[in-house]
């Protein structure tokens, strides 16, 4: 009887150590990296890891990044897509800004295969990913980015707060909760309000990363196979200099 107790407490002691790599959930996100100048290419990485806890993974375990398709789109509405690089750290784009003002990237996979997601609590679920992040080039207004894709966030900065403003089919998504994570890695949990905003103030310079998810209940079938909700996720990212 003492050994199996003994067992027990070992187990469990085992248990808590392991239980945040455990429940650790990867997810993407967009970095730029460029001059700011027109006429000069932009580097667009994308990556996939746990931004809060500074990992960034590598090799083969980028290898489903390749159904993100990723586009830009310029000041005056044009849409331009992106071929994306697989490298050892991450997948790499480039794009050359031809006038001021502030550019949009925007990058989506809704193709993924249906995924046996009960570990998470969402069943067998349809994945569907959205990403974005805004290149400056020039003294651009900090106006707020149109949202573009089905699940979006947009950001604005005003008298040093940022207002994140949070879009489920161009409408406003209210009293859903957002997670900050900024370039110290902590975490900040926000909910928006009736008209799908929420403010905060910045804790200083650098890529901070805002998570948004929404879970549609609705059952269905893709790809010849059935699903019992569909997992929409996007990860947003900004940078204050």
């Amino acid at each position: 009887m003492k050994s199996n107790t003994t067992l027990l407490k070992l187990c469990l002691l085992l248990t808590i150590i392991c239980l945040p790599f455990l429940s650790r959930a990867h997810g993407y996100w967009l970095e730029t990296q460029g001059s700011g100048k027109i006429g000069e290419p932009v580097k667009i990485l994308m990556f996939f890891g746990e931004y809060a806890e500074a990992i960034r993974e590598k090799g083969n375990k980028l290898d489903k990044m390749a159904d993100l398709k990723v586009s830009v789109i310029d000041v005056i509405g044009k849409q331009s897509a992106i071929n994306m690089v697989q490298k050892e750290t991450h997948w790499e784009g480039t794009f050359t800004p031809t006038t001021n003002g502030n550019y949009q990237i925007l990058a989506i996979n809704d193709t993924r295969e249906v995924q046996d997601f009960t570990k998470h609590n969402l069943g067998i679920t349809r994945p569907v990913q959205f990403m974005r992040t805004t290149y400056q080039v020039g003294k651009a207004s900090a106006t707020n980015a149109k949202n573009l894709q089905f699940l979006d966030v947009t950001t604005n900065q005003e008298n040093g707060k940022i207002t994140l403003s949070a879009f489920k089919d161009k409408q406003a998504l209210a009293k859903t909760k957002l997670t900050i994570i900024n370039p110290q890695t902590w975490e900040k949990t926000k909910f928006t309000n009736e008209n799908g905003q929420t403010t905060f103030t910045p804790t200083g310079k650098g890529l901070y990363l805002v998570e948004l998810e929404w879970i549609d209940t609705n059952p269905g079938t893709f790809k010849g196979k059935d699903y019992q909700t569909i997992r929409y996720k996007s990860e947003m990212t900004f940078v204050l200099d």
